[in-house]
């Protein structure tokens, strides 16, 4: 354990003198340091099993140790996964080279870089860049720190002959010597010259001062308490159920004894120090007992592992049923392989068979897995191609002359089909599609929809079709006013012919509609030329109707909000801009990006204003015809 020198005081100028506790020489307490430290133990890491790592997992693991709070401790450990990654990559990058070479000839269009390489080559180049930011960091904090210490040598040194009261120079002494123990670390390469610069000045201090009994007297009174305030603390390590950390806290203990705290007085030096002792050497025990039954821990150790491997055993000789069953199989696996890791060490000697057994577990349930999982697509396919066979069957009907009399076997087909086994679901959710389909149309066929409409609504969708049919065969105009004109003549003719009973499908409508509007592909109009044109023809058709308008309204208020939103997300971006000079090219391309928006938001405003006109005057038009059937009545 570190030892923090007691004064033995033989008057007041000894007194004063010891009271620094820096007399003793650098050798004496290197030596003591060195033979009473406590040994911290640091914990066990499991070691990462490289064999049964697949590359794709290189990055997830290196991932969690270079963003690990911690990651400057694991250098060594990173070093070792980046390695083995570069090994095991560069065989394989060899391998796909040769093969290149012996199919091309050459290797000049030779490339292999998969994204798990990509990743891994992201995170190597982080953790470099992390690691000279440390660097750089601590060693810009470490001359910080010396400028700091040296700035107080400087200041104790002033205090040395200055004629002002004692006292005030001692409250200032102490105010440094506090500054002193709150500075950082320095570089290794400075700590002792700067240390023992410290301590010889602050001798030279205490020879100066002479300080008289009181004020000696009030800085043992505060040695004292924070000496007690030390013990206590060790005193309560004892009880700390974690040895280790019990160890590494009682090291900083005695670190703060011998360096940050001076003398008390002679009476009380022995017992502190006895006392002190005392719990140390309980603490200290407690390791030596701890470090006793490491053999037995790594034997628990030992037979955890060999209940792992049995409980992986279990999971595959009992042969899961199904694909759920499997599932929840290699999830337990997942758990078990996890523990197994984690367990820590065992005997050394039983290392490298517990580890082959280990490999040899799961190599057996991949096995098992591997050969349930075969034997399904076999079991797949045959039930694919039985419903392949039912489609294909159906699809025959529907091409039959005499399809009205397959009924009752399309009904068995239905009744077929769901008794054929389990597929995968992207497959099967094809399969049923284009069963349902064929299926769909069957029985839309047996109901003859169109034929069960009345027959004015028959006519109306036959004379709406010819119509349709006869149009597509004109000629339209290809010059601007002549095409609006075209096409407002033949929307007024297709309404005139009539519209359906609520509830009747009239598939042509839509598609009416669309064969007028892409008239305009055929003008020389470009742009927001064209754009507008379009969107006044969508105004022609639907200024008779209300629920279009409607459509049209929400979906041009929806263009402008989310362009509003955008542009306030510009707006800000642009403001984090140093140089908003108009020369920036990037400051010039988000200001053509908001000029852009925002002429759009204009125009689709004026849309919108459009559309709201319409509404008033379809709404108007409405009210008016409803008054005129009321005076007629």
């Amino acid at each position: 354990m570190e030892k923090s020198t007691e004064p033995n005081e033989s008057g007041l100028e000894q007194g004063i003198n010891e009271a620094s506790e820096i007399s003793t020489s650098k050798k004496i307490d290197q030596e003591k340091e060195k033979s009473q430290a406590v040994t911290e133990s640091e914990p066990t890491q499991a070691p990462i099993q490289f064999d049964t790592l697949e590359l794709i997992d290189y990055p997830g693991i290196l991932k969690n140790m270079v963003q690990a709070d911690n990651w400057m401790k694991s250098g060594k450990e990173i070093q070792e996964v980046i390695t083995q990654f570069e090994n095991r990559f560069g065989a394989i990058y060899n391998e796909k080279k040769k093969q290149f070479i012996a199919l091309e000839g050459n290797d000049l269009d030779f490339e292999f870089s998969p994204n798990y390489k990509k990743e891994f080559s992201l995170l190597v180049r982080e953790y470099k860049t992390n690691k000279s930011s440390h660097y750089k960091s601590q060693e810009k904090n470490q001359k910080e720190n010396l400028e700091k210490r040296l700035e107080i040598i400087e200041k104790i040194k002033a205090l040395i002959g200055t004629n002002e009261n004692n006292s005030n120079n001692y409250k200032e002494f102490r105010a440094l010597q506090e500054e002193w123990h709150q500075a950082g670390t320095v570089s290794r390469a400075e700590t002792n010259n700067v240390w023992e610069t410290y301590k010889h000045h602050v001798k030279r201090f205490y020879d100066f001062l002479h300080l008289d009994r009181a004020l000696r007297d009030k800085d043992f009174k505060h040695n004292y308490e924070e000496k007690l305030k030390l013990i206590e603390k060790a005193e309560a390590l004892v009880e700390n159920p974690d040895v280790v950390v019990a160890v590494r806290e009682l090291n900083i203990l005695h670190r703060q004894w011998k360096n940050d705290l001076g003398p008390v007085a002679a009476e009380h030096k022995v017992i502190l120090w006895n006392r002190f002792q005392e719990a140390t050497s309980k603490i200290h025990d407690r390791k030596n007992e701890y470090n006793k039954n490491i053999d037995a821990i790594l034997i628990e150790n030992f037979e955890r592992k060999k209940a792992i491997l049995e409980a992986i055993i279990k999971l595959y000789t009992d042969h899961p049923a199904n694909h759920n069953a499997w599932q929840n199989s290699l999830k337990k696996v997942a758990v078990l392989k996890e523990e197994f890791h984690n367990v820590g060490r065992i005997p050394r000697a039983q290392n490298k068979a517990i580890w082959n057994e280990f490999r040899l577990t799961l190599k057996n349930f991949n096995q098992k897995k591997n050969e349930f999982y075969k034997n399904q697509k076999q079991e797949e396919k045959k039930h694919i191609d039985q419903k392949k066979q039912l489609i294909t069957e159906v699809k025959t009907i529907l091409e039959s002359s005499d399809w009205r009399s397959y009924i009752g076997r399309m009904k068995a087909i239905q009744v077929a089909w769901k008794k054929t086994g389990r597929i995968s679901r992207k497959q099967s959710n094809l399969l049923w599609e284009e069963f349902k389909t064929a299926t769909d149309t069957y029985f839309a066929r047996l109901k003859n929809k169109e034929e069960a409409y009345s027959i004015e609504d028959q006519a109306i969708l036959k004379a709406k079709r010819a119509y349709f049919q006869d149009l597509k065969t004109q000629k339209a105009p290809t010059e601007t006013e002549e095409l609006f004109e075209y096409i407002e003549n033949a929307f007024k003719h297709w309404t005139e012919i009539g519209t359906p009973s609520e509830g009747v499908k009239n598939s042509t409508h839509k598609e009416y509609i669309e064969f007028l509007k892409g008239l305009w592909k055929h003008t020389k109009l470009k742009g927001e030329e064209k754009t507008a044109a379009l969107f006044k023809t969508d105004m022609m058709l639907l200024k008779d109707n209300q629920e279009g308008l409607n459509k049209e309204h929400v979906l041009l208020n929806k263009k402008i909000e989310e362009s509003k939103n955008e542009l306030i997300q510009l707006q800000n971006n642009l403001a984090f801009f140093s140089n908003t000079s108009a020369d920036n090219p990037v400051v010039q391309e988000v200001n053509s990006k908001i000029e852009l928006l925002t002429n759009k938001i204009e125009n689709w405003k004026t849309k919108v204003n459009q559309i709201k006109a319409l509404g008033r005057e379809l709404k108007k038009s409405q009210e008016q015809s409803l008054t005129e059937e009321l005076d007629e009545e």
